[in-house]
This record gives structure tokens, C-alpha cells and sequence, in this order.
């Protein structure tokens, strides 16, 4: 038997079992319950979960109707007042795998983007390098590029007062290779939109 029959035959028994678990007892079609002649119309609709919600009105903090804020409704770290950590700034790394390496940052931060640039020294030899990522709470996910290459490096930190730690992994085209990091705040910078 070739694949395809193979595969023909599977999805055939998949669907035959499908049908005989639709059915109920002694081979019968099950029924969906009703929801009993007793009830009337607006008992049906006062019985409804969503009676109190308006598809024509969204909250700005949730993008749900205003009644469907209930617990267990998931909301961005900065609205829930979370509060989220600063990155700005200057900010000297040292990154270890294989081999040493220097990184000097310069951070910007708009509430949760984090952007920036900086040089790479690398056995003697610098880059330039740019910079972008996301905090949440006090992680931060940042990726480092050397400007005209195809390697980067995506650290995973965290930010604590004056100091930043975590790991990495290198790629480069042929390498992957993960590394720990170490970064401490050479001058600090107030965030976009606040005073420097």
C-alpha cells in the first residue's frame, strides 16, 4: 500500500469514529438538551451570561465591552500598574561565551520599546551596533546588531537599580552560541517624554 492509501484509510476510520461517538446509547443520534418548554422567551434571555454587555461600546484599557471586565481578564503590565522598569541610559556590557566581549549601549525608552546604539568590541576589533527590545516589568528582551553583518544577539536581562544581568544567544550564519551577560549603568536618561 502506498502513502496516500495509507493516509486515506486513516482519515476514513478517523471519520466512521467520529459518527459513532456522535451517537448515543443503542446507536441512536443524540439529541442536544432542550432548555425545557417552561422557560419563555425573556427567562431564556435573563439566563443569557452576556445580558449585561454591549457590542456597540469597547473599553479603551481592555478592548472589551465595559460589564466583561471580570477576574482573569488580561491586561498589559502598564495598566495593570505593574510598573516597568527603566533601561535608559548608558550602559556598559560585558558578554562572555566562547570569548570575552565589550558592549557600550546607549538606551532610549518610550514606556515598554527600548531602542538605542553603541560599539561592540570583540578581540580588539569594534562595531557599531544597534539596538532594540521590549520590557516587561523588570525583563528585558533586547537584540543587538552589528550594523552591515548578519549576526545578532538576543539577551534576555534583568534590570535591577544601576546594574543589568542575564543571557544570550549568539547566531551568525553556521553559529549559535549562548553566553552570559553583565551590564552596569555608566549615566543614567529619563525615559521619551520625560525630562532628561
Amino acid at each position: 500500500m502506498g502513502f496516500r492509501s495509507v493516509v486515506i484509510t486513516l482519515v476514513l476510520i478517523v471519520c466512521l469514529s467520529a459518527t459513532v461517538f456522535a451517537e448515543g446509547p443503542n446507536n441512536q443520534i443524540a439529541e442536544p438538551q432542550s432548555l425545557g418548554e417552561e422557560m419563555s422567551g425573556s427567562m431564556i434571555s435573563d439566563d443569557l451570561s452576556f445580558r449585561n454587555e454591549s457590542i456597540f461600546q469597547i473599553r479603551a484599557d481592555t478592548g472589551m465591552s465595559p460589564n466583561a471586565t471580570a477576574k482573569g481578564v488580561w491586561r498589559p503590565a502598564a495598566i495593570q500598574g505593574l510598573g516597568i522598569a527603566s533601561a535608559a541610559g548608558s550602559w556598559s556590557f560585558t558578554l562572555t561565551d566562547t570569548a570575552t566581549r565589550y558592549l557600550s549601549l546607549d538606551l532610549y525608552q518610550t514606556v515598554d520599546a527600548v531602542f538605542g546604539s553603541g560599539v561592540l568590541t570583540d578581540r580588539g576589533t569594534t562595531a557599531q551596533v544597534t539596538a532594540g527590545g521590549t520590557v516587561l516589568g523588570d525583563r528585558l528582551a533586547l537584540y543587538v546588531t552589528p550594523i552591515g553583518t548578519q549576526n545578532l544577539y538576543r539577551l534576555s536581562l534583568t534590570i535591577k537599580p544601576g546594574s543589568m544581568d542575564g543571557d544570550y544567544i549568539f547566531t551568525a550564519p553556521g553559529i549559535t552560541q549562548p553566553g552570559v551577560a553583565f551590564g552596569s549603568l555608566v549615566a543614567p536618561r529619563g525615559t521619551a517624554g520625560q525630562s532628561q
